[in-house]
């Protein structure tokens, strides 16, 4: 019983880690709390700027 108890825990942190980074499109072993570089958000910025005006010029 206690081991059951003790993998139900660690399969839970590990894939609350792995889901966490796949959420936010990073590699799966990444550490989920380092914050993003300034070149991360500006990339990730500019990919959603390109992405919405892709879609204005394509319902006009």
């Amino acid at each position: 019983m206690r081991n059951l108890v003790i993998g139900i825990l660690v399969g839970l942190v590990l894939g609350l880690w792995f889901g966490v980074n796949l959420g936010r499109d990073r590699p799966i072993y990444a550490n989920p709390f380092k914050e993003p570089t300034v070149a991360e958000r500006a990339k990730a910025g500019a990919e959603a700027l390109v992405e919405k005006g892709r879609e204005v010029l394509r319902h006009d």
